[in-house]
């Protein structure tokens, strides 16, 4: 199902147990002012909660040409401007677990600290089309958004703490839906066949 953002702010309203929906997400309204006010947040919140298929990215990172502060690291790297939470760092044929940070170097830029190069980066990528989002995405973003915006809408605290609820476990079905799309084989190697 293809989602907009109106299709969204209703769902939302509907959530809140507001029975008027809204036309367009700019018509001035109380509820669209509100749900445009936290949309972003709640967007990129829940973006960050949960690993996502469908925002999934992986990039090459670009070294800044600067010594990391942190002594412990060798290599700084640029952090992707479309980044909204780093996963892992992922060595080109090596299988292991590699160690970074985020930090701010000195000039204030955020930055992402590490041992190895090159650095390719797993990470969660700000999606800003709604047409792109997975129906789990959707769901769990209607009711984080309903839980950030039911004090102002609905003024009821019992259906916020109710929203907070359902979205969690809207999060705990998304990840045993998540977990069982695609596939990719463990590569370790086991040298106990070497011992027999």
């Amino acid at each position: 199902m293809n989602y907009t953002k109106a299709k969204i702010f209703n769902i939302v309203l509907k959530n809140l147990r507001v029975s008027t929906g809204i036309q367009n997400v700019n018509q001035g309204d109380k509820n669209s002012v509100v749900l445009n006010e936290f949309y972003d947040s709640a967007k990129e919140q829940v973006l960050k909660d949960f690993d996502w298929n469908f925002a999934s990215a992986y990039r090459e990172l670009t070294l800044t040409g600067n010594i990391p502060q942190n002594p412990k690291f060798l290599y700084e790297y640029d952090y992707p401007n479309d980044c909204v939470f780093a996963r892992e760092l992922i060595p080109y044929r090596d299988g292991s677990v590699v160690e970074f940070e985020i930090a701010s170097n000195q000039s204030g830029t955020k930055v992402i600290n590490t041992n190895l190069t090159p650095a390719i980066l797993r990470y969660t990528k700000l999606i800003d089309n709604e047409i792109f989002y997975s129906t789990e995405f959707t769901m769990a973003l209607c009711w984080y958004l309903a839980f950030l915006s039911a004090p102002s809408i609905s003024g009821n605290r019992s259906i916020q703490s109710d929203c907070l609820n359902v979205y969690t476990s809207m999060l705990a079905k998304a990840k045993a839906l998540n977990a069982s799309e695609g596939f990719i084989k463990n590569s370790e190697y086991c040298n106990w066949f070497d011992e027999r």
